[in-house]
């Protein structure tokens, strides 16, 4: 089966998010518990502020199967929903044609050190 990934929603006023990193590789295989990407959002957008609040989120896979390709690259930023990649539910299965869901994610709050690159 065809699966999409697509950018969740990680707060009300969360409109778009910029990709911070890519964690997770073309061909890997996916299992629940494992970080996908991480993503920047800025939770403050909607109203004016001097120090808007950044916030970073790791996407985590809730289900089986296997990254067939990524749609972004880090610093692409994105609205909410738009498409971050493809994966399928086995190994050697065509990932052509249009997904019959999207996969199963979640999402968690990290820290990341804002001096470190």
């Amino acid at each position: 089966m065809i699966l999409s990934l697509s950018l969740p929603r990680v707060g009300a006023q969360m409109r778009q998010g910029t990709i911070h990193k890519l964690i997770a590789k073309v061909g890997d295989e996916l299992r629940p518990g494992v970080p996908l990407l991480e993503v920047r959002v800025d939770l403050g957008a909607a109203k004016a502020q001097d120090c808007p609040p950044l916030f970073f989120f790791r996407v985590i896979a809730t289900e089986r199967g296997f990254l067939r390709s990524w749609n972004v690259s880090q610093a692409a930023v994105l609205a909410v929903g738009s498409a971050l990649g493809v994966a399928t539910t086995e190994s050697g299965e065509n990932p052509e044609g249009p997904a019959a869901r999207t996969l199963r994610i979640t999402s968690v709050a990290i820290q990341i050190d804002p001096l470190s690159r």
